[in-house]
């Protein structure tokens, strides 16, 4: 039996951060792995709130995560559990310290990490007054690895699809939290970046003829009333790219309209254009034009539906999160199953 310590799991955002391996921690134990809180253990897996901390100025939480990192003994990994592929406060630990892997949930290219932007967001654009951009060695990006997990996985019931049928006499369905009240990371603030992009698309609807839609933020059941009744649901991206949003369209069978998600690599993927949701401009100037093509498309946007579903169910199974991480744990060191 492998034993791997999720050190301080229920500490602020580890407990999100490690909630995958914490769900289905049972069927890990099933193929020789077990997860521990203390006591004896072969491997660390470290979470952000060890290592980074957003509420202090971005260098002091740095200098205080390779503090805390320097008194951690053996092989240990670290998980940022932030929602976006931003690597903000988490690359400048990870360079000078001696974890074996960053884990994130989804990451971009070299190339995009390169190109400074505001909180190392690039869908934040530039021009704020903490733009960060990070020219990463191909040696240390083969060591920032997928968790192989995202917000598919964390609530079985994506895979309960919805089968009410109901009459789908909404055209959008814009129903999510608009405007983020002040928030900030390392002193910057952030929230007007957020509420921006997303009243951006109200805007659009707003200003459009013809188009019959339901929008700001409702209770849960109105939500989920408005996707059974729409043609297609908007998922904006938020603090990070990736929503929880984007399973509950696609478990009611509504089209998602998503900012193009070509730039984001997770596993496992369910974004393939025009094949499972529809792709738009992150400034949401040709939303209105998408709009109109699922309404005038009914089958094919039917076929997208259906095809998102069986993607979302063949690939978001418990059997494939334990081959993953079966063959990523045989790339520690000195590991024998």
């Amino acid at each position: 039996m492998i034993k791997i310590k999720l050190t301080n799991w229920n500490k602020g955002r580890n407990n999100h951060t490690f909630r995958p391996l914490l769900i289905y921690a049972q069927y890990f134990n099933e193929i020789g792995v077990q997860f521990v809180e203390d006591g004896s253990y072969d491997f660390e897996f470290i979470g952000m709130v060890d290592f980074l901390d957003k509420s202090i100025p971005l260098q002091k939480s740095i200098d205080q995560g390779l503090e805390n990192l320097s008194k951690v003994t053996g092989e240990h990994f670290l998980f940022d559990g932030s929602d976006s592929t931003s690597l903000m406060a988490a690359y400048e630990v990870f360079e000078k310290a001696n974890a074996t892997y960053l884990f994130k949930t989804a990451k971009t290219t070299q190339e995009q990490y390169k190109i400074p932007t505001a909180f190392n967001k690039w869908f934040f654009g530039s021009g704020s007054d903490l733009d960060l951009g990070y020219n990463i060695p191909d040696d240390l990006y083969e060591r920032i690895k997928l968790t192989g997990w995202n917000f598919g996985y964390y609530d079985p019931n994506y895979l309960n699809f919805d089968n009410a049928n109901l009459e789908r006499d909404i055209d959008v369905c814009a129903i999510y939290q608009g405007f983020h009240k002040d928030c900030s990371d390392h002193g910057v603030r952030n929230d007007g970046m957020y509420t921006d992009h997303r009243t951006g698309a109200w805007k659009k609807l707003e200003a459009s003829n013809g188009i019959y839609y339901e929008k700001d933020r409702r209770p849960f059941p109105e939500f989920v009333n408005a996707m059974q009744r729409s043609k297609c649901t908007l998922s904006p991206y938020g603090m990070g790219e990736l929503c929880f949003r984007d399973f509950e369209i696609i478990q009611y069978g509504s089209i998602m309209i998503k900012p193009d998600m070509g730039k984001i690599i997770t596993h496992p993927n369910v974004y393939f254009p025009y094949e499972t949701y529809i792709p738009c401009e992150l400034d949401w100037s040709d939303l209105i034009e998408k709009i109109e093509w699922v309404k005038d498309n009914p089958k094919k946007c039917k076929e997208i539906t259906e095809n998102a579903k069986k993607i979302l169910k063949k690939s978001y199974t418990i059997e494939k999160l334990l081959v993953y991480w079966y063959d990523m744990i045989l790339t520690f060191k000195g590991i024998e199953i």
